[in-house]
């Protein structure tokens, strides 16, 4: 399906993620697939109760793809946060919902699955490829490792399937920056250790150093996430003599693998924005947002615009944003919007960082 120097950002499906891939200019799309998280149904805090119905939380599922990524370019899609009792109204189950309305709204979806799924989305699953004939991602991770072989075939002979209709996804989640040289052998191991390595039509390694909470990184400071992933990939292709296979890059973008919703009265959220250098995640952070509100990221995007690594505000939408709020004191927005100017930033340093690496 897709070359090793091909990129696979991991999203949780909100709203600030979805506008990121919208700004993207299709010359970017074109050289990357999202696999994209749909999250929980958001709960209502002061009510103790969900804040929608399951069908109120995916009623527009069609519309997002289809207004964020490319009509004839498949994206993966796992519903691996939603509980796996949830039903829609009529008793359909979540995935099936959607994989229809995708098709209704002419776009592409590859369903994402893992060994540990019930048996009801395993069997929807099985439904969507021969329905759409696009095949399967199957997740690895926690215990898959400790027996790939056995899992993978219990799957496929399940799912009717053979090597070329499946892409493999080796998730690693959160890595310690510490310890990159053990990383590194565990993962070449894991791939050699991939039965029929060379036939898969792709095999992808996810995992990320970014942390759950920016708590380490003090008030009106610039802290530095190094970017382990990145680093260890770049060495996989220079031990490429001992691994079978290179695998696909993919990450979590500016995010951690975990998904928390929080009481909204209970954060203590402050300004930040996080940006994507060659080797680290700058995180510029400002003070407590309930005290000093987002007009303080005006003088954040100055601060940020006059770094060295500073792309330029041609770079990205997301850096032009920058510029502005830096130079023109624009709409300072929200959470969401500083997620969505360091999600389509992070997307594009990616795409542009891999096409400087020839085919491996």
């Amino acid at each position: 399906m897709f070359n090793s120097n091909h990129y696979i950002p991991i999203l949780k499906w909100k709203r600030g993620e979805q506008r990121a891939l919208q700004e993207l200019p299709n010359s970017i799309k074109d050289k990357f697939t999202p696999l994209i998280e749909i999250v929980p149904v958001p709960y209502d805090f002061v009510n103790d109760t969900p804040a929608k119905t399951i069908d109120q939380h995916l009623a527009n599922i069609g519309e997002q793809i289809r207004d964020s990524w490319l009509p004839k370019k498949p994206l993966f899609i796992d519903l691996c946060w939603l509980d796996e009792d949830d039903r829609m109204e009529d008793g359909s189950h979540p995935i099936y919902f959607i994989m229809n309305e995708v098709r209704k709204k002419k776009c592409l979806a590859i369903p994402v699955i893992g060994y540990e799924r019930d048996d009801d989305y395993k069997c929807e699953v099985k439904d969507a490829i021969k329905e759409d004939g696009l095949g399967v991602c199957i997740r690895l991770e926690d215990e898959d490792f400790l027996d790939i072989d056995s899992r993978l075939n219990s799957l496929m002979e399940y799912l009717e399937v053979i090597q070329s209709q499946v892409d493999i996804l080796i998730d690693l989640k959160e890595i310690s920056p510490d310890d990159e040289k053990k990383n590194i052998l565990t993962i070449i191991s894991i791939i050699n250790s991939i039965p029929h390595v060379n036939e898969w039509r792709s095999i992808t390694l996810a995992f990320t150093t970014f942390p759950e909470t920016l708590s380490a990184v003090s008030a009106d400071s610039t802290g530095v996430i190094p970017r382990s992933e990145w680093k260890i990939w770049k060495e996989l292709i220079n031990r490429k003599k001992s691994i079978k296979r290179i695998p696909a890059f993919s990450d979590y973008v500016i995010a951690n693998p975990l998904y928390n919703e929080i009481d909204p009265r209970l954060m203590r959220m402050s300004a930040n924005i996080r940006y994507t250098t060659n080797d680290d995640y700058l995180i510029f952070k400002g003070k407590a947002i309930k005290k000093n509100g987002w007009k303080q990221v005006c003088s954040i995007s100055e601060k940020l615009i006059n770094h060295p690594l500073y792309c330029g505000k041609d770079f990205s939408w997301g850096d032009s944003y920058i510029y502005i709020c830096a130079t023109e004191k624009c709409s300072t927005g929200n959470a969401e919007t500083w997620r969505k100017v360091g999600t389509n930033h992070h997307i594009t340093f990616i795409v542009n960082q891999l096409a400087s690496f020839s085919e491996v």
